[in-house]
C-alpha cells in the first residue's frame, strides 16, 4: 500500500521543478521551432501562390503576344506575296511585250530577207532558164549567157 509522508511530498516538488525546468528548457523551444517552421510553411505557400498567379498571367500574355505576332507575320507574309505576285505579272507582261517587238521585228526582218531571196531567185531562175532554153534551141536567146 501507499503511504503518504514527506517522501511523497518531495518528489511532487521535484516533478513541479522538473515540469518548470522542462518547460523552459524544452517545451517552449520546441513548441517556438515549431510555430516558425509553421510560419515558414505558410508563407511559403503564399509566395508559391503569388509566383503562381504572376506566373500564369505572364503566361497569358506571352501567349497573346504570340499569337499578334504569328497574326502579324501572316499578314506581311500575304502582303508580301501579293506584291511579289503583282510584280512577277508585271515583269511577266513586260517581258511578252518585249518579246513580242523582238518577234515583230525578227518577222519583218524575215520577210525582208525573204523578199530579197525571191527577187534574187527570180533572177537567177530567169538566167538559168534562158541558159536551158539557149542550150535546147541552140542559140543565144534575148536574155543571152
Amino acid at each position: 500500500m501507499i503511504s503518504v509522508n514527506f517522501t511523497l511530498l518531495v518528489q511532487l516538488a521535484n516533478f513541479l521543478i522538473l515540469l518548470v525546468v522542462l518547460n523552459f528548457l524544452l517545451f517552449k523551444p520546441v513548441l517556438r521551432v515549431l510555430d516558425e517552421r509553421e510560419k515558414l510553411v505558410k508563407d511559403a505557400a503564399e509566395i508559391k501562390e503569388r509566383l503562381g498567379g504572376l506566373a500564369d498571367e505572364k503566361i497569358t500574355r506571352y501567349e497573346s503576344q504570340l499569337l499578334s505576332a504569328k497574326q502579324e507575320s501572316m499578314s506581311i507574309r500575304t502582303v508580301s506575296r501579293s506584291e511579289a505576285l503583282g510584280e512577277f505579272r508585271m515583269i511577266l507582261q513586260e517581258t511578252k511585250t518585249e518579246n513580242m517587238k523582238e518577234l515583230d521585228i525578227a518577222r519583218k526582218k524575215l520577210a525582208v530577207q525573204a523578199e530579197e531571196s525571191r527577187a534574187a531567185l527570180r533572177v537567177e531562175a530567169e538566167n538559168l532558164a534562158g541558159r536551158v532554153a539557149s542550150k535546147l534551141v541552140g542559140r543565144t536567146m534575148g536574155g543571152g549567157a
